[in-house]
């Protein structure tokens, strides 16, 4: 599928929950190519505009993830984000990502029971301990190279034949390749020294709770005085925090925050719905300057959201096609 909105491409992923914060100003594109077989989630995402990700997928499972292409200043989980990078999340650890102006990712989620009993009877290792220790540990490029074929193999060739998730045998199938594939790439990092993700880990924690201390006062129009009186921090600490994780500073991550819930407004206004009563509602007071600040960074106006909102569109998948293929970005 294809969105034109990142609030609705957040939506738009099944069995996550999650919340997009757009960093990076102009028109937004994303695709999501996604399949579901038994304990296996698997899918592609791709966008075109920076992005702060925070979610979790479906509960008691590993995802795990590598990048198809990446541009420079992405964080996963705190971790910069380099072309060969192995993502992962343990069960229950919230997703924290931000994604560079550019990113093209696959991503593969698995069911914690049958991943763990898959590790200990084929392999005789525990998945949790090798986890903790390969975060976001970088593949060498051949392991990187493989996995991604794998992954790029089997969204081809299901959606090629998509017969093949009709049959126990042949779902199985699919299922045990890209759990096996998933496990190779851990197990080939898992021996790897620990990379020591420094105050970035911190700065991170300072920004989620600024994020929950603006989502609780929509209508308040916060300042960074505010901030820091609530999180018993200097201004400038904030900032080197903000510009840390994000890229932007707190005075800017304020006004996103409250553009983004005016446009989830708007998005789900009616007939009756009034950009400027939902402007008002989200704490602006100056028409034109929200109406500019939105402009900036969602490329349209909060009454062109309003009367013309995005919609998501099916496309058809990528053909079985080889490696080639997998590089195809959006075009």
């Amino acid at each position: 599928m294809t969105t034109e909105d990142p609030c609705q491409h957040a939506e738009s992923l099944p069995q996550w929950s999650q919340e997009y914060l757009q960093l990076s100003p102009g028109g937004f594109r994303g695709r999501i190519i996604e399949m579901s077989c038994g304990p296996v989630q698997l899918f592609r995402e791709s966008m075109d505009q920076a992005i702060d990700e925070k979610g979790h997928p479906r509960p008691s499972s590993y995802t795990f993830g590598v990048p198809i292409r990446v541009h420079p200043d992405g964080y996963w989980q705190a971790h910069t984000l380099e072309r060969d990078s192995l993502l992962t999340l343990s069960p229950c650890e919230e997703l924290h990502f931000r994604t560079p102006k550019t990113s093209d990712i696959f991503v593969s989620v698995i069911d914690c029971d049958t991943l763990d009993s898959y590790a200990e009877t084929v392999i005789g290792c525990e998945v949790a301990s090798l986890i903790a220790r390969a975060q976001m540990q970088t593949l060498e490029e051949a392991a990187a190279a493989r996995y991604r074929h794998v992954l790029h193999e089997v969204l081809s060739c299901v959606q090629g034949t998509p017969e093949v998730l009709m049959h126990e045998a042949s779902r199985r199938a699919v299922s045990e390749s890209v759990i096996n594939a998933s496990l190779t790439a851990l197990l080939s990092i898992s021996g790897q020294p620990e990379r020591n993700r420094g105050g970035h880990a911190i700065h991170r924690s300072i920004v989620e709770r600024a994020r929950s201390f603006i989502l609780s006062r929509p209508d308040s129009p916060l300042t960074v005085s505010d901030l820091s009186t609530h999180l018993k921090m200097s201004r400038r600490g904030l900032h080197h925090a903000f510009s840390n994780v994000l890229g932007i500073n707190p005075v800017t991550f304020l006004r996103y925050v409250r553009l983004h819930g005016a446009r989830k407004a708007l998005l789900k206004g009616g007939p009756e719905a009034s950009v400027s009563t939902i402007a008002c509602t989200w704490g602006f007071w100056h028409m034109g300057m929200f109406s500019s600040y939105y402009k900036a960074l969602f490329g349209e106006s909060p009454s062109s959201t309003l009367r013309h909102p995005p919609r998501v569109r099916t496309d058809s998948w990528p053909q079985h096609g080889g490696e080639s293929a997998l590089f195809d970005l959006m075009d």
